[in-house]
């Protein structure tokens, strides 16, 4: 019974640190975009190249919203996490909702790869629409974190598809006499 106290008190902190960062990580990202003019070009290394000019308001809004694209991924990711803690608070720990958050964590690692590569190509187009043509840049690529995400999110699956195996077990177990 001490576990799930334990359990219990450390997945209230845990649902309050996704809620935080829930609200963050947008509000970062809004703020790197609107200052990315006056950042250091030490800054500039999340991007897939760096800016050779000021861009203006339109462009830097439109690059924040072609990084809200794997944001929004990661939003939805910390949401099923935030279930996942709400459920583990009320005591539930084997159960077919925590499976199914299970597996939309899951999935939300193989979109957040999707997403990611999908934005490589946006933001080079973005970024380098001020120069002069001829020099504007089409970048596309996949790194290590994409395919480290496309690793987890298909572990994150199996294990998922195990619990709920190992779960369906149990109750046909309970149900026997």
């Amino acid at each position: 019974m001490d576990n799930l106290v334990r359990i219990r008190s450390a997945s209230r902190a845990f649902n309050a640190l996704c809620l935080a960062l829930m609200g963050l990580v947008p509000l970062c990202l809004a703020a790197y975009w609107f200052f990315l003019n006056e950042l250091p070009h030490s800054t500039y290394a999340p991007l897939p190249v760096a800016p050779s000019t000021e861009l203006g308001h339109g462009l830097r809004l439109l690059g924040f919203f072609v990084t809200m694209i794997p944001c929004g991924v990661l939003l939805y990711a910390l949401s099923r996490l935030r279930r996942l803690f709400a459920l583990y608070r009320k005591g539930i720990i084997f159960d077919a909702q925590n499976v199914a958050c299970y597996r939309d964590l899951g999935k939300s690692l193989l979109w957040w790869a999707g997403a990611a590569f999908v934005q490589t190509p946006l933001l080079s187009m973005i970024i380098t629409l001020p120069n002069p043509p001829g020099t504007r840049l089409f970048m596309l690529g996949i790194g290590s974190g994409e395919l480290d995400c496309l690793f987890l999110g298909g572990l994150v699956l199996l294990i998922s598809w195990v619990m709920d195996e190992g779960r369906r077990l149990d109750e046909e177990q309970a149900l026997t006499v």
